[in-house]
């Protein structure tokens, strides 16, 4: 085993607050040259550029694993990191099952595009993907539990769009396999993680993770955030 880089949590140019030139070909390209080992493509409530993406990252020798940034009723935002592509797809079809389609005007919150690995436009999306859906926090864990993925609240130490900013506390009986702060580690009773947030190439791997692995995998991270079989999260926070 050794120590591998991750950071999981960045969006494409398909989340309306990404930059145009994240591609998902981009994206590869800087998290290579960022030295990152494994990442994860986290749009706000999709997952339409997951697939691409790893695709992409086999190709360049970099582990992707398909993500989505979901924000719940009550306007928390949650990683649900998911186990492989069927999984993705079942996912994606809950999220449109539950998706409120708020109106979206791109000259106000920015573009919503799906391309193909040559940067051709296939789709672009007109409802508003960060609005909030028609499902609690709860209800959202236990989609992604469901179908095998983690789940994961983000940047709980902002002062919006957090569980702790818009709930105040952290349920006790809610289910959370780690959580994402932004700053300095936190003592606090679940396995902290940092990831970018990426929405520009810059940003990619300006915050990540280092874990202790055999190989960089979704099942590996699984047993690094438990701390099972010797893996574990490098506590290398400041």
């Amino acid at each position: 085993m050794r120590p591998f880089r991750a950071d999981l949590h960045i969006h494409t140019l398909l989340s309306p607050c990404g930059a145009l030139d994240m591609s998902p070909r981009a994206i590869v390209s800087s998290a290579v040259d960022k030295g990152l080992d494994m990442i994860a493509v986290s749009d706000h409530n999709t997952t339409l550029h997951c697939s691409l993406v790893a695709e992409l990252g086999r190709e360049a020798g970099l582990t992707v694993l398909r993500a989505v940034e979901v924000t719940s009723a009550e306007e928390v935002h949650s990683l649900v990191i998911l186990p492989d592509e069927s999984a993705t797809v079942s996912f994606q079809c809950w999220l449109e099952e539950h998706c409120a389609f708020a109106p979206h005007d791109p000259d106000i919150f920015g573009d919503q595009i799906v391309v193909d690995r040559d940067e051709n436009i296939v789709l672009e999306l007109d409802h508003f993907l960060p609005a909030a859906l028609n499902a609690s926090l709860d209800e959202v864990q236990s989609a992604a539990h469901d179908r095998g993925a983690l789940f994961i609240p983000a940047h709980i130490d902002r002062p919006s769009f957090s569980i702790t900013s818009q709930l105040g506390f952290i349920p006790e009986d809610l289910y959370i396999d780690a959580v994402e702060v932004t700053g300095n580690n936190a003592d606090l009773l679940y396995p902290v993680i940092r990831n970018s947030d990426a929405h520009t190439p810059e940003q990619i791997g300006r915050r990540f993770t280092t874990y202790m692995l055999d190989h960089p995998s979704f099942n590996e991270l699984v047993m690094a955030l438990r701390g099972e079989a010797g893996r574990y999260i490098i506590n290398d926070l400041p």
